[in-house]
């Protein structure tokens, strides 16, 4: 499924690619993309009329595939570390901080040592992400030999597993926390968020060598949204800041 914002006939289309992940991708009941990610492709379309920025969903465990097979030019809110550091690609920061924390119950957690070691302790990980603590692997077999191991498929189900006692430990991405928390604030008394992070990284956009923009373009158009603070409005809105270079 994609979504053309105010297409134009005659112009070059650049597909960018997301998967559900809110804020930056959030699908509703209707199908329809909202976030972040969304509000980006609006924005590099206003800031210039040479090409027609197109957004194009796609999963997170296949994105990689589809990738290969040019079902898309670039992703945005990706670090090269998920797995591109042998797919060809070229990278633009947009320097929007964010990370995983760990959450668990009060009830199980005492204090923060409780983060320390994961063992003994079932752990709800989302399929298909990298995490640093287990160094960087996806695979799940693999990581079902190291850890205690539940897989769901998003953050959300992440926290519910936790709130439900059906993991002790899951890390969260920080902005999807704010996120659940600024729907749900009742639940935030219930959990223990880790003062450590897991990773933290400084989003930014993979771009395809042969799309039909170059690096440079893109980092222009980029660079404008930064100073006419269209970017820093844009991520205030889901919680989220620009660091600076």
């Amino acid at each position: 499924m994609s979504i053309a914002v105010n297409a134009q006939p005659n112009k070059p289309v650049v597909k960018v690619a997301g998967y559900p992940f809110s804020p930056y991708v959030t699908q509703l009941s209707d199908g329809r993309y909202t976030g972040l990610s969304i509000d980006l492709v609006n924005a590099l379309n206003g800031i210039q009329s040479q090409v027609q920025f197109e957004f194009v969903a796609t999963s997170i465990t296949n994105r990689y595939k589809a990738y290969e097979m040019k079902r898309y030019d670039m992703m945005l809110f990706e670090s090269p570390v998920w797995g591109w550091s042998n797919i060809r690609h070229e990278f633009v920061p947009l320097n929007i901080h964010d990370g995983e924390l760990f959450i668990s119950l009060k009830d199980k957690a005492i204090d923060q040592a409780y983060f320390e070691d994961f063992s003994g302790k079932a752990l709800s990980l989302v399929k298909g992400y990298h995490y640093k603590f287990a160094d960087w692997q996806a695979e799940p077999q693999q990581l079902k030999t190291q850890f205690d191991i539940q897989f769901v498929n998003s953050n959300e189900a992440s926290i519910i597993s936790i709130l439900r006692g059906r993991a002790e430990i899951a890390p969260v991405t920080w902005s999807y926390l704010q996120f659940y928390l600024s729907q749900y604030p009742e639940i935030s008394p219930q959990l223990l968020v880790s003062t450590k992070w897991d990773q933290q990284y400084h989003h930014g956009i993979l771009l395809n060598p042969n799309a039909p923009i170059s690096k440079q373009e893109l980092s222009e158009w980029v660079g404008l949204l930064k100073k006419q603070q269209i970017l820093t409005r844009l991520a205030a809105h889901y919680g989220l800041e620009i660091i600076a270079n």
